[in-house]
Order: C-alpha cells, then sequence, then structure tokens
C-alpha cells in the first residue's frame, strides 16, 4: 500500500449516486486503476438528495464523482458554477470573498463576459477563464460521451469535438458558401 510521508496509508473515499450504473461502474474502474498504484479508493453510493445535500451543504466528502452537463453556447448558463461565491461551486465553497488568487480573476473575468457587448472581446474573457481552469483544475474532467455530428457541405470551418455543442462550439469561425446553381445550356 501506498503512504505519505508521514507513514500514512493513501486511502480516501468517493462518493457518487445510486443507482446510476455507469457512474458506479466508472466508481468501480478508478478505485481498480487506484489499487494498483496502492491507494484505497472506498466507494460510497447514495441517494441523490443525500449526494446533494453532502457536496452543497455539509461538505462530507473527500471526492465526488458527478456529472456536469451544459448544452447552452452562452457562458452565462455556467455562472452558478464558476462565479466563487454561486451556490454550485464545488471547491472552496461558501464563499463571502474567492479564496484564491484565480478564482477571483475568473469572478472578473465572468462578470465581464456577461456585461460584454462585444463577441469577440467578450469570447476572450470566456478563454481566459477556460485556460484557468486548465491550469488550476478544480474539477477532474473524465469522460465523454461519443458523438455523432453532421453538416451540411455548404458549411466550412466545421471542427467537430465531443464537447456540446459538436458542431457549433467555433461558431465565429463557421461560414456558409452559396449554394452552387446549377448551369443551364
Amino acid at each position: 500500500m501506498l503512504r505519505d510521508r508521514e507513514g500514512n496509508p493513501v486511502e480516501f473515499s468517493l462518493i457518487t449516486n445510486s443507482g446510476n450504473k455507469p457512474r458506479e461502474r466508472m466508481a468501480v474502474m478508478i478505485q481498480q486503476d487506484l489499487s494498483q498504484l496502492g491507494i484505497r479508493l472506498n466507494i460510497v453510493t447514495l441517494d441523490f438528495s443525500s449526494l446533494i445535500d453532502r457536496i452543497t451543504q455539509t461538505f462530507d466528502y473527500e471526492a465526488c464523482l458527478l456529472g456536469l452537463v451544459n448544452v447552452d453556447l452562452d457562458p452565462n448558463a455556467q455562472m452558478n458554477i464558476w462565479l466563487s461565491s454561486a451556490s454550485n461551486h464545488q471547491w472552496n465553497p461558501s464563499q463571502k470573498t474567492p479564496e484564491t488568487n484565480w478564482e477571483a480573476e475568473i469572478d472578473r473575468l465572468m462578470r465581464a463576459q456577461a456585461s460584454e457587448t462585444d463577441a469577440i472581446k467578450r469570447k476572450s474573457y470566456f478563454d481566459r477563464v477556460q485556460e484557468i481552469v486548465w491550469e488550476e483544475e478544480p474539477f477532474l474532467y473524465l469522460i465523454n460521451k461519443n458523438a455523432l455530428s453532421a453538416t451540411s457541405p455548404n458549411l466550412r470551418n466545421v471542427t467537430p469535438v465531443v464537447l456540446r455543442p459538436q458542431v457549433c462550439w467555433n461558431v465565429e469561425r463557421l461560414s456558409i458558401l452559396p449554394e452552387i446553381s446549377e448551369i443551364r445550356p
């Protein structure tokens, strides 16, 4: 078993919602992978309301396996996650003021993009938010579902990705070719 500097076994608990078979299977896979490194993972399944209570009220957990879904192109739909004072802000929860400098910067950028009318500036604010999240990793993004996308051959600069929206994530770069008229003699 892997031990920390003080000689304690490296062990933690992971909560997830019971009855969600894909998450339960994923937790077991994580447990098996960590055991190969000598880390003990204790899986705790809870009914959904108890899980939500733990991650939003009592904060009685070490790690949580849950899914965040956003289908809205507008970053304002994510304010309840990224603002440090937001109800669904899962790291350093219940803050009156940002706990870290990078959270303060995300707060500033999210508020700036929300009030910006210039689309290019607004996108640059949220691009920086995404860079900070990548650098600081408040969440570990584990998986994305397979995605199938189809577009018209007239749509240019399409670069499908697995994240939603699979095709329109770079809408500012998309263009449509004019229809080619049939040439008649």
